[in-house]
């Protein structure tokens, strides 16, 4: 279970460490895992960076038919703004991505 900031700042932490192959294993490890989950996704700083490794991350769960649960607040468009047209396609076009869209209160709103 990752939330889109802990991915990028692990990510990050292993392409820092003195071993060259560090990040490419987190990223190796990270696409053949049974299942990931990314919590908000859209709530964290966005770059080129963040946005090639989210590319590189959906992309090689594809490749390897890995199921990957993500939850956003972000619209379709949105998604294309914030993470590149490439990106947004292998979201909402994938034959594997299934969209379940929630409707209703925001629960965090009705608990005060």
């Amino acid at each position: 279970y990752y939330t889109r900031r802990k991915l990028t700042a692990e990510y990050i932490s292993a392409k820092c460490d003195s071993d060259v192959n560090s990040g490419e294993l987190f990223l190796y490890r990270i696409g053949r895992n049974d299942l990931l989950i990314i919590d908000d996704l859209g709530t964290e700083y966005t770059n080129a960076f963040v946005a090639s490794q989210l590319f590189t991350c959906i992309s090689e769960r594809g490749l390897n038919r890995k199921p990957t649960i993500i939850s956003t607040n972000l619209m379709e468009d949105e998604l294309r703004r914030r993470y590149t047209e490439r990106i947004a396609s292998r979201l909402m076009n994938n034959t594997q991505c299934r969209l379940v869209q929630f409707a209703g209160e925001d629960v965090r709103r009705s608990a005060r």
